[in-house]
């Protein structure tokens, strides 16, 4: 069964930093040297850090083959699966989305281990595959400084009572850039996760700690390293820790990336809304596995959008006003991609936005008001409607 995430950033990032890393649009990386940061005062790499950069060519395409078991691949397949999505047939921007923008970080002066350390991060989802997987302390808090902790907490628990599925087993952790300052940790997710070397992971794991505890690297929480959440239907073997849970890992630079653009008023409480749907799509086996890569991702994404704006709107959950609606409907219009050929294909920005507002729709239009409708019903009437959502858009 396939997870799901938000947005990957390591396409992005990668235009900034000058690294060997693909576009949306473009084949997996071949095997190579990798390019650090482009302008940082060069130096010889120490001998087992340059022998961590030869090697990441390698070790990303067994990072990838791992995500894809676990249904989190989020880089596009090589084969175009035109067929199913035509890409000249939607509307579809190249400009950076401003969430993007605001978290791309000044990378001038970077030292190349500083770079190869951001690298390990972005490639093996580090902060957000621990908080998904594996065990986590608590008590939990909610962004760098705990400022979203009280309205993810409320939310979930609307959450909870709002869908009619069983989700007493479900629970929502935090995703912190700075547990990466544990090297342990760090050290568990290469070999438990991806199963890699461990003396080449307790080389990588130390590296990443040491580097990111720095003022450049935010001492862990720069928002580029968790901007993203996931949501696993749990069952999963996990090495030495038994059966996965059904979480919903949410990282802190998520919320912080949308408060930088003026959507931290909604971004919280859309995206748990969001990965809770998916938590319904597990319950309720409305996943589409039969389809391509990229469509069934789509289906599953844009439902999870209509989802979030069914509840968000709706009497009995968020009760968001048409302003929260504008601002929700942006945040998921930003969150919109135009990898057509990819497994992760989420939607373009105008079928996210779209299906955010049919969720709304769906809530004030539908009597009585006070009634929530069951989840299949939702999904009943989203299914319906869903040949028009993703009807081609574009203008000659």
């Amino acid at each position: 069964m396939r997870k799901r995430l938000i947005w990957p950033v390591v396409a992005a990032l990668g235009l900034t930093l000058g690294l060997a890393v693909p576009s949306a649009a473009t084949a997996a990386p071949s095997p190579g040297p990798v390019a650090l940061v482009q302008g940082a005062v060069p130096h010889k790499l120490d001998p087992k850090f340059q022998q961590l950069a030869d090697e990441l060519p390698a070790l990303r395409q067994r990072a990838e083959a791992v995500k894809a078991k676990l249904g989190l691949h989020d880089n596009p397949v090589q084969e175009a699966v035109l067929d199913a999505i035509d890409p000249t047939q939607y509307k579809c921007s190249d400009a950076t989305p401003p969430v993007v923008a605001a978290i791309l970080p000044d990378t001038t002066g970077w030292t190349q281990e500083q770079a190869l350390a951001v690298l390990h991060v972005l490639i093996f989802n580090m902060a957000l595959m621990d908080a998904a997987y594996l065990p986590q302390p608590g008590p939990y808090t909610f962004g760098s400084h705990g400022q979203y902790t009280h309205t993810v907490n409320r939310t979930f628990k609307d959450l909870q009572k709002f869908w009619d599925i069983p989700s007493r087993g479900v629970s929502v952790v935090p995703a912190h850039g700075r547990s990466m300052l544990n090297a342990d940790v760090n050290y568990r997710v290469f070999t438990v996760l991806y199963g890699l070397d461990p003396a080449q992971s307790r080389v990588s794991a130390d590296l990443v700690a040491h580097e990111l505890n720095s003022p450049a690297l935010g001492y862990g929480d720069l928002p580029i390293f968790t901007f993203n959440a996931y949501a696993t239907p749990g069952g999963e073997d996990i090495p030495g820790y038994g059966k996965s849970p059904k979480r919903i890992a949410f990282g802190d630079g998520v919320m912080e990336g949308f408060a930088r653009v003026g959507l931290g008023n909604v971004a919280p409480q859309a995206i748990l809304g969001h990965e809770f749907g998916h938590q319904v799509q597990f319950a309720d086996s409305l996943m589409r596995p039969e389809l391509p890569g990229p469509e069934a991702s789509r289906w599953a994404e844009l439902m999870a959008d209509s989802f979030s704006g069914y509840f968000l709107t709706h009497a009995r959950g968020e009760r968001m006003g048409l302003r929260e609606v504008r601002d929700f409907s942006q945040m998921f219009y930003q969150l919109g991609d135009c990898g057509f050929t990819a497994d992760g294909h989420h939607g373009t920005p105008n079928q996210r936005m779209k299906a955010s507002l049919w969720g709304y729709g769906v809530a004030v239009t539908i009597p009585p008001r006070n009634r929530v409708l069951p989840s299949l019903v939702v999904f009943h009437l989203f299914a319906a409607h869903y040949p028009r959502l993703i009807a081609p858009d574009a203008t000659s």
